[in-house]
């Protein structure tokens, strides 16, 4: 038995020495030089065994040597700038490697609309956000990663809602005065009317902006605020592939105003009104229970948005599926939004010739439920008395927090009252395309798009409300249906002969846009039972219903030549007709010429070795802005209905003039550009400079009102913008297990209205127009006001001052106008009143210089990026230095205030008496923020691929984690002081592929 046992063991031994040889045997030192196509030792080449981090750097003389690689391995060999190449070891242990230069991103293919380009020959100026980008951070619309990626393009939250769609897109500036600013979106070739909130980011692969004329003229009639192409996601060839990506985070507060609490504002009152202090405010006061509205009508916010996607493909078709589910709670209560979107985009090759395909897109957003009332109305939670109750003694919501004065409804009335708002979209794109056969290059596409978008919205508010308890019930039901459709008849021709290359393309469209709209709005209702389903039981009705209708033809011819890829020449020639627009003014055409030189492909440019890339670019061109309803060159009536002794008669009046000249605005635009490329692409960037002109604005010109109309839309007006842009992307650092890049963007924007309506004053200068705020030689959006120089003190010589009616503790207003007292023609002295003329231009309210810094660095498996971005040269009203507050029935910020014991000057004092004589309180609201910070880790293949996953990445994210800014508001970027406060968020991660 022992011998028997001896000889197992031994037996065992030998099986794992043997086991132990052949796998040292299958192992192996690997080692060889890395060289340039010219022959030089090239240092600092990483060299690794693909799937894992095993690997080395070559040294001085180009010399590496990796040991115990495995004999299948395969080894990456990557430098920056240089082609990365896959080499197998099998059998080999020396390898002698020359690596090729990279036409760093000039090979890459973009979309320029109906089509696609190389990079190397695009004359425009066209910016393009990879799939890289769109992956880096998790976003819940696009306009979140293209935010600061894009030199010249502004993008601005408006409001910080759960949706996070109320998102401004502005491409080189204002243009317009009234018309739209808003750049056209084309999503897989079909232009889109909906929210950015319904577009999936996960289905993005890429997205191009088109910035100049030459670029968007082939959009005509809607290309001159820019055109943002999306193209969704198509399936590649290979085996299936299953990926998820999913993430959940939550959101707080990023910054409150100082709004003051129970006992600050018991202070307040108490020296403004005393004798205005109720009972159940001094009873709530004396309690110590004083409501802080702001905290209860806010919360923490949640968000998780989670993605499953199906593609693959073979030789004959690709196919991508997905469905996404986003749930977003946000800070205000009340105030959520969830999406379930589904894609499915496929094309088969149905002969060599003929092809199909489809990118659809289906979609349900529902917004039901509403946010408590911030800014307005009678139930604001900014302005609310914190010396009020929110709750009864049961915990319900008050009807009316503060009895004494019944104004006021509780802004939580909004959580008590039914709410559905749903909207339901069909978005899709279908495809056929025939290669002809007989003619090499020729190709004709009919692409057809359909968008269809229903959106149900209700709400009623019941008898535990104020407006439901005053009114019995109140309802409104409104119902929207849009329908836009869109056939396009493309022509494509590419051809190359020799050095010679040609790309022409030749459109016809139809686009038709239906807008149908009905509402029911109702009160007095026997009960709340059945809440809005019960309008027919309702002691008041008013219906409401509107409809819309417009139509888009369009003609369109491109031509690009590229000789040698040398010289490149694009011409564009696009001819657009709507039927909004008068009888004379139907059809606008509007031609384009771009240029580019290709330096870097020039003989003479060999010799240059610390630059590898150089083209030089220039275009001009004209694009269109139609964005005026159907109906506005046609006189109009309204209703004005008349009481016919004791019967209602329906009567009309005119309310607007019909102008059959009423056409295109038209910008016409010059673009300069250069795009560089230095030291094998360790850095690369482009440059550009513009020069726009846009005239024929569509204003509304004051008339005489004997019709009963005071003013007509007509084509007056010119505007002037000009900028320069700058994009810059470095590799600072690379070794074997650390890699550090940086992508940086700048632009400077000067927006001037040149003319408006060409009335000129005694001295032949062009009249400004104060009503609107609108100045010759100013930018379109301005402050304009008083001038506030601080506070009047006790032992101011007030009485023979420009202000001989203020008081101490009044505002000082600055005397801008100024007389020639000593007669030598020369204005020398103020002249002593404050009235209309002492308003000034203070400053801009659209950013003169936008930047953007993106760092990522990686080490091993981990990536670390943060993103910091820069808005500058703004500056906005800060309504919340208002003391408007009724006779303390509403609250405000905390302040400073003057008093004789406290003679401050940075405001008033704190009395009814005090005033601030139209004073405008002007700051500056330019910001340095940091945007986005996120942290990753990817599993290595090796052990990935163990476990059945191609890929595993775990990233954790901070979102407007620091804002630095002068901005005393709620702030520096969102439209209101009173709204939604902006939020910062945490999120985490995972992105998995098998």
């Amino acid at each position: 038995m022992k011998i028997k046992f001896h000889i197992k063991k031994l037996g065992i031994l030998l099986l794992v020495l043997l086991v132990t040889l052949s796998s040292f045997a299958q192992n192996k030192t690997v080692s060889g030089t890395v060289k340039s196509d010219d022959g030089e030792p090239l240092p600092g080449v990483t060299v690794v065994v693909k799937g894992t981090t095993q690997g080395a750097v070559s040294d001085v003389n180009g010399s590496f040597s990796i040991p115990n690689v495995p004999e299948d391995a395969i080894l990456l060999i990557s430098f920056v700038g240089l082609k990365t190449q896959e080499l197998p070891v099998a059998g080999i242990t020396t390898l002698n490697v020359v690596m090729e230069p990279s036409e760093i991103g000039l090979d890459e293919v973009v979309v320029v609309g109906y089509g696609t380009q190389r990079k190397s020959d695009i004359t425009g100026a066209v910016a393009s956000v990879g799939q890289d980008r769109l992956e880096q951070i998790p976003n819940t619309n696009f306009a979140q990663a293209l935010q600061g990626a894009v030199p010249g393009v502004s993008i601005s939250t408006n409001s910080a809602s759960a949706e996070g769609g109320d998102m401004s897109i502005m491409v080189r500036g204002r243009n317009s005065i009234e018309a739209s600013n808003t750049p056209l979106i084309v999503l897989d070739g079909i232009p889109y009317g909906g929210s950015i909130s319904e577009i999936n980011p996960d289905d993005i692969q890429s997205i191009e902006v088109l910035k100049d004329a030459s670029s968007a003229a082939i959009y005509g009639s809607r290309g001159a605020n820019g055109v943002i192409l999306v193209t969704s996601k198509k399936g590649k060839i290979g085996k299936p592939t299953v990926s998820y990506n999913g993430f959940y985070g939550i959101q707080e507060i990023a910054s409150l105003p100082d709004i003051m609490d129970g006992g600050e504002f018991w202070e307040f009152k108490s020296t403004r009104n005393p004798d205005q202090i109720t009972d159940s405010e001094r009873e709530v006061y004396e309690s110590g229970q004083w409501t802080d509205w702001i905290d209860i009508t806010t919360r923490t916010g949640k968000k998780q948005q989670h993605t499953l996607s199906l593609s693959g493909g073979t030789q004959k078709m690709n196919y991508f599926v997905s469905g996404t589910y986003l749930d977003v709670e946000g800070v205000a209560v009340g105030d959520d939004f969830t999406r379930y979107s589904t894609r499915i985009n496929l094309e088969a090759e149905v002969t060599d010739w003929f092809t199909l395909g489809t990118n659809t897109q289906l979609s349900l957003a529902d917004r039901s439920g509403f946010a408590p009332n911030w800014s307005g109305g009678t139930a604001g939670a900014f302005w609310m008395n914190p010396l009020t109750k929110a709750f009864d003694e049961e915990g319900n919501p008050t009807i009316y927090p503060w009895p004494e004065d019944i104004y006021w409804g509780n802004p939580l009335a909004g959580t008590l009252a039914e709410s559905k708002d749903k909207r339901y979209k069909v978005f899709t794109n279908n495809y056929a395309i025939v290669s002809v056969p007989w003619v090499d290059g020729l190709q004709y596409k009919l692409n057809t798009g359909v968008e269809y978008a229903n959106r149900e919205q209700a709400s009623y508010y019941g008898r535990n409300t104020k407006d439901g308890l005053e009114n019995g019930g109140e309802s409104d039901v409104n119902n929207r249906v849009d329908n836009d459709y869109t056939v396009e008849n493309i022509l494509s021709y590419t051809k190359k002969f020799g050095a010679h290359k040609i790309f022409a393309t030749a459109l016809y469209s139809y686009q038709q846009s239906n807008y149908e709209w009905h509402r029911i709005e109702a009160q007095g209702f026997p009960n709340d039972v059945l809440t809005w389903h019960q309008a027919s039981t309702a002691s008041l009705v008013d219906p409401s219903s509107s409809y819309r209708k417009e139509t888009i033809l369009s003609q369109m011819l491109r031509l690009n030549y590229s000789y040698d890829s040398r010289y490149l020449i694009t011409l564009t020639g696009r001819r657009d007709g709507y039927s909004g627009f008068g009888t004379n003014r139907k059809w606008g055409t509007f031609p384009s010429v771009a240029l580019g030189w290709n330096v870097a492909n020039e003989s003479f440019f060999d010799n240059v070795e610390f630059m590898n890339q150089l083209k030089v670019r220039a275009s001009y061109g004209e694009n269109g802005n139609q964005a005026v309803g159907p109906y506005e060159t046609l006189s109009r009536l309204s209703e004005r209905s008349y009481l016919d002794g004791t019967a209602t008669a329906p009567g009309y009046r005119p309310t607007q003039l019909g102008n059959p000249d009423l056409g295109w605005e038209t910008t016409k635009s010059f673009n300069f550009g250069i795009d560089f490329g230095f030291f094998e692409g360790r850095l690369a960037g482009s440059i550009d400079a513009y020069n726009s002109d846009t005239y024929d604005l569509l204003l509304d010109r004051s008339i005489s009102p004997v019709h009963g109309i005071t003013s007509i839309t007509e084509n007056i007006g010119e505007v002037n913008n000009k900028g320069f842009e700058m994009m810059l992307h470095s590799y600072n650092f690379q070794q074997e297990d650390f890699t550090w890049t940086t992508t940086a963007t700048f632009s400077y924007m000067k927006n001037e209205i040149t003319s408006l309506y060409g009335y000129l004053d005694e001295d032949g200068n062009e009249i400004d127009d104060l009503g609107n705020r609108w100045f010759i030689g100013q930018p379109i959006r301005v402050n304009y006001g008083r001038v506030f120089d601080g506070i009047w003190q006790l032992d101011d010589d007030i009485a023979n001052s420009a202000q001989p009616d203020a008081i101490p503790g009044d505002a000082r207003i600055v005397d801008q106008i100024t007389v020639d007292t000593d007669g030598d023609g020369i204005p020398d002295e103020a002249d002593g009143v404050i009235n209309d003329e002492d308003r000034v231009i203070q400053g801009q309210r659209d950013p003169k210089f936008l930047w953007s810094l993106t760092n990522t660095l990686n080490y091993k498996a981990f990536t670390l990026t943060f993103f910091l971005h820069g808005v500058h040269g703004v500056e906005k009203s800060n309504s919340l230095m208002t003391d408007n507050v009724w006779s303390s029935r509403r609250n405000t910020t905390q302040k400073n205030w003057w008093s004789e014991t406290n003679p401050t000057n940075e405001w008033i004092g704190n009395s009814e008496d005090n005033q601030t004589h139209g004073a405008s309180f002007i700051e500056k609201a330019g910001f340095v923020r940091l945007k986005d910070v996120t942290l990753s880790y990817d599993l290595p293949k090796n052990l990935t691929s163990k476990i059945g996953f191609n890929k595993l990445r775990v990233y954790a994210t901070g979102r407007n984690l620091l804002t630095i800014t002068d901005y005393n508001g709620l702030d520096p970027e969102l439209d209101g002081d009173r709204d939604v406060p902006l939020q910062k968020e945490y999120l985490v991660g995972l992105i998995l592929g098998f």
